[in-house]
């Protein structure tokens, strides 16, 4: 045998012993012979896009390796999000590689269904559809989610072609009352684009912009901007609601009212304004109808039918007018009648009006979500029309109406008939697509084209970060082939995009492409043909209406007076699943919910007195009842319910979606009234049902009993002090133990038994401002996309099994159990760090730049240094974690997967270290500031995390230590940690 080939041989050999002793997730060699042009071995690729697991539509980028999308992280030049991403944009690639994902169509006979190819799928659409258009007008109906320009484009010519009328758009959470006010008071479909930055008092009735409402991580990071403390005080926030959402949790002040009765607040507000005589902003005849409404209404009369104070009422009232910039915003539309929720958003626009009459802080010109979805009643009337038979063809695009929907409702009984031939383009077999006639998977947005408007002004680019898994066409191909055939204006969607966006301006020459494709969009308003005229408020008949729907609000409440102790079930909106399209995706279900911290289940949240009447007590299960249905689920004890109130998150209860999804936790929309975009209060009757149910919670305890782990500061001892050389404790005592960085200079001999390490160069380290986090949890889960951290399911979770290298933890105050603060809480990386000296055989180490590393190889899982951690942050695998194909795609190839028997934690992603070495290195020079970003750093959308080296004195995170807010999690334990966190700074009412 030659040498040249024995030498290939034994290469050979040699990779496969690797592969047959390594665990099922590292079987696969990556040998791209035939690469793309822009690939290259071993490095990543990024690719700009657009997400779409929410209509908000920020801009993201997707890092591949070898062909495969490992990482999603924010876009830095996209104007929305400016690089930052939810936990929602962070879990993407987990539909992307759900082992569920449907890989063919699918074709029911009798009552089941079996693979076909797409050759024959299609081929068979296009038949039924060909037959329906020869019948006659609107024989075709097809209903999507909120689509790309360029896609909804190609669907108003296919559906023309059809003879039908154009698509519905369904979105369930479409804020169809604030667009109706919209409507009524502008002219404008689109929703506002309120100014939170420019604000010194934000009032919401509701609204949870920080989780599901238009563009939560715009808002997220606006409204930071202005409520965070710069010496002088910050922007003060009030919340109006029945239950503390997430958004209502990091509220100075939340107003606890009766279910339902928020608008009946906004309206006594709008009377005290106009009688103030705040009535510019609107014509004179409206003012005076809105007068007329409020002229019995005062705070005793509104405190008595909503159960806020009267105190508490005025205190709004006066602060409200003694505001200089503030900003009012409406509800979260997920309680309420129709016409009631119409009602609020109406009243608040106008008192925004009244406090800001030169728009200064709304932008109606360039608000967000500008394609509207279709009006409820316009969907009622459809789906009421397909149940008598007058289509032959239903085609729903990436929509799920039968879970949001619930139980027995026109759609469904429509999908029944056996003259309906129903079509949905999904990936998953979900509620909706297990009663379709066929499913037919289309290609997942990450793989795909298209140009989405996620706010007037700004046209965000998608482009395919990899090729298709499973060989799903475009939906933009699919509607090619199936309405035009042979006769198709375009080769293909790409091509039918790029003459979309010539059409309308955006590529005068061939580099406006490339450029775009770079940057990940057109930002520039000024292409977009927007509206210049700044919208008001008309005049005329449109008063009478305004007022009518302000009138039933007034009138409602007054009704519900008779009805107080009555239980009313309200759905909670989810940061983790929004509107149920998130429950397949295991890190969702794995990071808890921030206000429960209870992961994978639905808890049904009550108040502790509504608990006690009952009988009731925490983690008993309990059975609702409204007129649609029932559900069970275990009870969660809290204060940040009212008493008349019943919560259940939105998100799960899911009957299809796959493993993740199905049958886990429940679905509170069933229970609803049915009706298409509505949110209708539901009287609901709970009992127990005898049986105790386990939290998978993982916060152990509410409180701190006393240690020093989460703290605060008012404001006004802040402001008091600001300017101020910054004093440090120095006692051996938990309160005035110094803060002592893990450098040289935070060493003294007579209070520490080692010396200090010595640190080449770097001294990596983290700070966190508590005053900035919200709690969303985006760090947690790009935690988990970035280190191939295992998913460990709900029985282990409730074992106290879980893996998480970064947990947001959430403390209650003990004097008032609806006062939040969140802590994210990771490893420590101490100086002298317990763990590393009860270790038998060193596996954790200090390393020369101060990290705590941990050799995964070295470990053999004796725990010890779990016990000997008091930040409790290391994780031990007591199983080789499950991931199913194709999940193991998604791993990160720069970090080790770990197997069962080993201990693991946070790394500071140190893979992120070593590659900025390397560039530094290449450049002969040091690590500059800021230019390591590890991944939950660089996803936070308030910008609460910092990372940097505190050997330079200059570095953002050294400055961090010397502010006045700085100190260390139990400190007083002398571990010396390189987290430094910043004090909360609370706001006093009053």
């Amino acid at each position: 045998m030659k040498r040249r080939a024995f030498l290939k041989f034994s290469a050979v050999g040699g990779a496969s012993l690797a592969l047959g002793c390594g665990n099922d997730s590292d079987k696969h060699l990556f040998a791209p012979v035939r690469s793309g042009d822009d690939m290259v071995t071993g490095k990543p690729t990024w690719y700009a896009s657009t997400c779409r697991e929410c209509p908000a539509g920020c801009g993201i980028l997707v890092k591949t390796r070898e062909g495969r999308a490992v990482k999603i992280e924010g876009n830095p030049l996209h104007p929305l999000n400016q690089g930052r991403l939810c936990m929602r944009g962070q879990a993407a690639l987990q539909g992307l590689y759900n082992p569920d994902r449907l890989a063919q169509p699918l074709l029911k006979e009798g009552a089941h269904h079996r693979p076909v190819s797409f050759k024959k799928a299609l081929a068979l659409l296009r038949e039924r559809l060909d037959t329906a258009a020869a019948r006659g007008k609107n024989r075709v109906r097809l209903v999507t989610e909120t689509l790309d320009c360029a896609l909804s484009d190609l669907f108003d010519r296919a559906v023309r072609h059809w003879r039908s009328e154009a698509a519905l758009v369904y979105e369930p959470v479409g804020y169809q009352s604030l667009r109706a006010a919209c409507r009524l008071l502008f002219d404008t479909d689109t929703l506002p684009d309120y100014r939170l930055e420019a604000a010194d008092l934000i009032v919401s009735f509701g609204a949870d912009f920080l989780e599901t409402w238009a563009s939560p991580v715009a808002y997220a990071r606006r409204f930071k901007a202005a409520h965070r403390f710069e010496g002088k005080g910050k922007t003060v926030f009030i919340h109006i609601a029945s239950h503390q959402s997430l958004t209502g949790a990091n509220a100075d002040q939340w107003f606890c009212c009766r279910p339902g009765t928020e608008g009946l607040v906004a309206v006594w507000l709008l009377g005290s304004l106009l009688n103030a005589g705040n009535g510019t902003a609107i014509p004179s005849t409206l003012a005076g109808v809105c007068k007329k409404i409020c002229q019995h209404l005062n705070s005793q009369v509104v405190a008595q039918r909503t159960g806020v104070p009267r105190s508490r009422l005025e205190h709004l009232a006066r602060t409200l007018r003694q505001a200089r910039a503030p900003v009012i915003l409406g509800s979260g539309g997920l309680c309420g009648r129709h016409d009631l929720d119409i009602g609020l958003e109406i009243a608040a626009l106008l008192l925004h009006l009244l406090c800001d009459p030169r728009q200064r802080r709304i932008d109606l010109r360039h608000g967000f979500l500008p394609q509207a979805p279709t009006q409820p009643d316009a969907l009622d009337a459809v789906f009421s029309d397909l149940s008598r038979g007058t289509a032959d063809v239903l085609l729903m695009h990436r929509v799920n109406p039968l879970y949001a929907l619930g139980g027995d409702n026109p759609l469904s009984r429509a999908m029944e008939r056996s003259d309906l031939f129903v079509v949905s383009f999904s990936d998953v077999m979900d509620d909706t697509s297990r009663h379709a006639d066929l499913v037919l998977p289309v290609s997942h947005p990450l793989a795909s084209w298209g140009a989405y408007e996620p706010k007037v002004g700004i046209l965000s680019l998608m482009q395919p970060a990899l090729s298709p898994l499973d060989g799903a066409p475009h939906m933009g191909d699919v509607m090619l082939a199936c309405a035009f055939g042979e006769n198709k204006p375009v080769g293909s969607f790409v091509a039918h995009l790029k003459t979309f966006l010539q059409n309308r301006g955006y590529l005068s020459k061939k580099s406006d492409w490339w450029d775009a494709l770079a940057q990940g969009g057109f930002f520039d308003r000024r292409v977009s043909g927007t509206v210049t005229k700044t919208p008001v408020v008309p005049a005329g008949s449109r008063h009478n209406a305004v007022a009518g729907m302000m009138a039933a609000v007034v009138a409602s409440e007054s009704e519900r007076g008779n009805e107080k102790g009555q239980l009313t079930l309200l759905p909670g909106p989810s940061i983790r699943f929004f509107d149920g399209r998130g429950a397949d995706k295991p890190w969702l279900c794995e990071v808890p919910d921030p206000l429960t911290q209870v992961a994978w289940q639905t808890p049904i949240r009550m108040h502790p007195v509504t608990v006690r009447r009952l009988g009731l007590s925490h983690e008993d299960q309990v059975r609702l009842e409204t007129p649609r249905g029932s559900l069970s689920g275990p009870v969660y004890e809290t204060e940040g319910v009212h008493p008349d109130a019943v919560v259940v998150g939105v998100g799960q209860g899911h009957r299809g979606g796959g493993r993740y999804a199905d049958g886990q936790g429940q679905n509170p929309l069933a229970l609803m009234p049915a009706r298409p975009g509505g949110r209708l209060l539901s009287p609901v009757r709970v009992t127990a049902t005898g049986l105790r149910q386990p939290l998978a919670a993982v916060d152990g305890s509410r409180v701190q009993h006393g240690r020093k782990i989460a703290l605060h500061v008012s404001a006004k001892s802040l402001t008091a002090a600001h300017g101020a050389a910054t004093k440090h404790p120095a006692g051996l005592g938990m309160h005035d133990f110094p803060l002592t960085l893990p450098i040289p200079e935070g060493y003294d001999p007579a209070r520490d038994l080692y010396p200090p390490h010595d640190h080449d160069g770097y001294r990596w380290a983290m700070s966190v401002d508590l005053d900035r986090c919200i709690g969303c949890g985006a760090c947690a889960v790009a935690c988990y996309a970035e280190n191939n951290v295992g998913i460990v399911g709900e029985e282990q979770v409730i074992n106290g099994r879980e893996m998480a290298w970064l947990r947001v933890e959430r403390y209650l105050d003990m004097q008032d159990g609806t006062r939040h603060i969140f802590l994210p809480m990771m490893c420590q990386h101490c100086d002298n760090a317990p763990c590393e000296s009860v270790c038998p055989v060193y596996a954790p180490h200090h390393s020369r730049e101060g990290l705590n590393n941990q050799i995964y190889n070295r470990c053999i899982g004796t725990r010890f240094c779990s016990q000997n951690c008091p930040y409790k942050v290391r994780r031990f695998n007591w199983f080789d974690w499950a991931r199913p194909a194709p999940m193991p795609q998604q791993l990160n190839p720069d970090v080790t997967v770990r197997s069962k028997g080993v201990m693991e934690k946070c790394s500071f992603c140190v893979q992120r270290i070593k590659a900025a070495h390397g560039k530094a290195k290449d450049e002969n020079r040091t690590i500059g500031d800021g230019e390591v970003v590890p991944a939950c750093v660089q996803t936070c959308p308030t910008d609460a995390l910092t990372f940097g080296n505190l050997m330079d004195p200059q570095s953002r995170v050294r400055r961090c230590a010397d502010d006045p807010r700085a100190y260390q999690v139990m400190g007083y334990l002398n571990t010396k940690p390189a987290v430094i966190y910043l004090k909360k700074v609370v706001q006093e009412e009053g």
